[in-house]
Order: C-alpha cells, then sequence, then structure tokens
C-alpha cells in the first residue's frame, strides 16, 4: 500500500471522527440550552406571549414539465407509533368507587393523529402549573423546526392550542414536533433534543412522558420529506405581447382585478379564495416587482401565471380557472399564452398538465395530506 493510499485512508478516519465529534458537541449545546430554561423562572407569564417560529427556507419549485417523476409511485410513510416512557408513577384510571365521570372525558378522546410530527404525551397527577407551560413552550421555541403544544380540557372535555388562558387547568399535553417542511427533514439532534425537552419536563412537574423511537422518527422525516420534493411543483405559463413593446400598466391592473386579483405588498397580483387561500398568481415575467407606480408609469413586459400545486384546493377546476385567465387576458392585451421554453401552449399541452395534475393530488390524497388541507398547508409553507 502507497504512502498516498495511506494518507487518504488517514483523512477519512479524521474526517469521519470531525463529523461526529461535531454533532455530539451540538447536541450537548442543545441540552444545556433546555436545562437552562428550566433554570431560568421568566419574571412574567411568558405563556400568553409564546411564539413558535417557522423556519423561512424553502425549497426551490420547479414548473410542470421539467422531467417531474411520477408522483403517482411515491413511497408510503412509515408510521412512529412505537414508544418509550419515562417515569414510574402512572396516571390512576379513575376512583375505586365506581365513579367514572372525572376520568371518563380523557379515556374516550384522543388528540388528532398526525403523519407529519414526532409526538409526545406529558401527563401529570395534578395540573401543570401554567408557568412551567410557558417554560416548556419558551425551550421547544429553541429546537429549529416547528412545535404546537395542545393540552386536554377536562372542563370542555376537547384539546385546545397553547398557549391558553391561565385559569384553565391542564393535567395532560401533546407536543408535536413537525418533521419536515420546505427547509428540509428533521435531524437527529433536534429529535434528540425534542425528546429530551419533554421528558425533562415530565419530571420538572412530577409527570410521565411518552416519546416515539428517535431512529424510526427521523426515517419517517427523511421519507416525508423525498415524498414532498416529488410533489411540490407549481404550474405557470406565461402572457407575452405579439408585438414588439409591453402590455399597458393601468391596463394589465384592471384585467386582473376584474377577474378578483389584488396587487399586495410582495410585488405580485394574487387570486384568494374567501378563506385567504391563495389559489394563483401573476407576476411580471421578468420578475421585477409589480407598484402601483411603475403600472402608472411603464409598460408590463409580459405576465407569468402560477399555481402552488401542493397548496391548492380544487387544483383541477383552479388550473382551468387560470387557463381561462389566461386566455382572456392575451385576447384583451394582443398576446400569447405560452409555456417555459416561449412556445404556444396548445389544448394537447394543456392536456399533459391537467393530467400530471391529477396524479400528483392522487398521491398526496394516498398519503393523506391532500393538497389544500391543513397538513399540506404545514409541510409546503
Amino acid at each position: 500500500m502507497s504512502d498516498l493510499q495511506l494518507g487518504l485512508i488517514l483523512i477519512g478516519v479524521l474526517v469521519v471522527v470531525g463529523v461526529y465529534a461535531f454533532n455530539r458537541f451540538q447536541e450537548r449545546q442543545f441540552r444545556r440550552r433546555v436545562e437552562s430554561n428550566f433554570d431560568e423562572r421568566p419574571p412574567a407569564d411568558v405563556l400568553l406571549d409564546a411564539e413558535v417560529p417557522r423556519s423561512e427556507e424553502e425549497r426551490i419549485e420547479p414548473h410542470l414539465g421539467g422531467g417531474q417523476e411520477d408522483a403517482s409511485a411515491a413511497p408510503d410513510l412509515p408510521g412512529t407509533a412505537d414508544s418509550d416512557a419515562v417515569g414510574e408513577r402512572r396516571r390512576e384510571a379513575g376512583p375505586e368507587s365506581g365513579d367514572e365521570s372525572l376520568a371518563a372525558p380523557v379515556q374516550r378522546a384522543e388528540a388528532p393523529a398526525s403523519p407529519i410530527d414526532y409526538v409526545c404525551d406529558i401527563e401529570a397527577g395534578e395540573p401543570i402549573p401554567h408557568a412551567a407551560l410557558g417554560e416548556f413552550l419558551k425551550a421547544a421555541a429553541t429546537i429549529g423546526k416547528p412545535v404546537s403544544v395542545i393540552g386536554w380540557n377536562a372542563r370542555s372535555n376537547d384539546w385546545i392550542a397553547l398557549p391558553c388562558a391561565a385559569e384553565l387547568a391542564l393535567s395532560r399535553i401533546q407536543a408535536s414536533l413537525q418533521l419536515a417542511d420546505r427547509s428540509g427533514a428533521i435531524n437527529r439532534v433536534q429529535l434528540s433534543t425534542m425528546r429530551d425537552l419533554v421528558h425533562q419536563f415530565a419530571e420538572h412537574v412530577g409527570g410521565v412522558s411518552r416519546c416515539p423511537e428517535i431512529d424510526q422518527a427521523a426515517h419517517a422525516a427523511a421519507e416525508i420529506d423525498r415524498f414532498c420534493a416529488q410533489v411540490d411543483i407549481s404550474i405557470g405559463f406565461n402572457v407575452i405581447p405579439n408585438r414588439a413593446g409591453g402590455f399597458p400598466g393601468t391596463k394589465v391592473r384592471g384585467l386582473l382585478e376584474s377577474a378578483g386579483f389584488a396587487l399586495e405588498s410582495s410585488g405580485r397580483f394574487v387570486l384568494r379564495a374567501e378563506d385567504g387561500t391563495v389559489l394563483m398568481s401573476a407576476e411580471n415575467i421578468e420578475g421585477e416587482a409589480l407598484s402601483p407606480d411603475r403600472l402608472r408609469a411603464a409598460q408590463v413586459p409580459g405576465l407569468t401565471l402560477t399555481m402552488d400545486v401542493p397548496r391548492v384546493p380544487g387544483g383541477g377546476r383552479v388550473f382551468d380557472r387560470m387557463i381561462e385567465i389566461g386566455r382572456h387576458l392575451a385576447q384583451a392585451l394582443d398576446a400569447t399564452v405560452v409555456d417555459d421554453n416561449r412556445a404556444r401552449l396548445t389544448d394537447a399541452g394543456i392536456n399533459v398538465i391537467r393530467q400530471q395534475l391529477r396524479s400528483v393530488h392522487a398521491a398526496m390524497k394516498a398519503q393523506g395530506i391532500p393538497a389544500g388541507g391543513a397538513l399540506a398547508a404545514r409541510l409546503f409553507s
């Protein structure tokens, strides 16, 4: 074996050891931060002010027609049902006298199951102090992925989102760490931090906790991220002028507003459903933000209409409406509807896109994450 080969092997070993040491250092840093959150008592009731930040990174959204894989072949997502437990004390099922009125609500109801979360349960024999809940939310917000926490309200016999009013007495909570979003899958350090945080909090309040296995959750996160990458697409086409120059900005604005669009601070015209869901958008083909002053003073070189497929409910109907709007704009502005390659968008091309759209929606529905639903809104935020 030559000196070069020995040197390469030595470098490889050092890289592996360095990566392992760095991951261990990160995990220790997270744990210290979690422990410090419980050591510091806030001067005020932080539960009412706690917020859970979301990641601002987003996966780049490709346009349909660029070699997308068939989304109908998306893999099944594994569950995360297996749990471990910490603590020896269990909550009593109810009084031995036979009066089940106190225990029945908790026994009859379960929190909504979610295939995209690492879900941990915490149960205490007594109501959890409101300040302690606030500390828990504050610590969970440092993990780096969205965390939602709900509590069982025995008074109203249902689950409520935290933070909540201080007078509500909660003895059971459920914390859910989102396994993936458009910035990618969660990592093992974040999963370990969540598990440790839950276990430490349960011990802090004298309760018991149950968390899924880390290995299974990490595998589920990778599968969810892979599935999301397959269906995370946007459909788009362009409206370009038939003659040199562009479209009068004021005319573009009038046509789009008459179709239900509104010019938003992002510099795009957006068409929303009654509940505020974005159905489609229209923007400057060159990417320059549009504004009232810009539209009055200059021409628009062309328009791009897009639809974010995973986030739009009833995507087939919305796509048909987008085609109708595009054709109406083309007729009114003396323009042509084209694809990303500036080729005229024909009925045959539209039918191909429509079929691919059906495949994506069928794959999402099969995974229990229908397009435009609450889970899709979280995954593709």
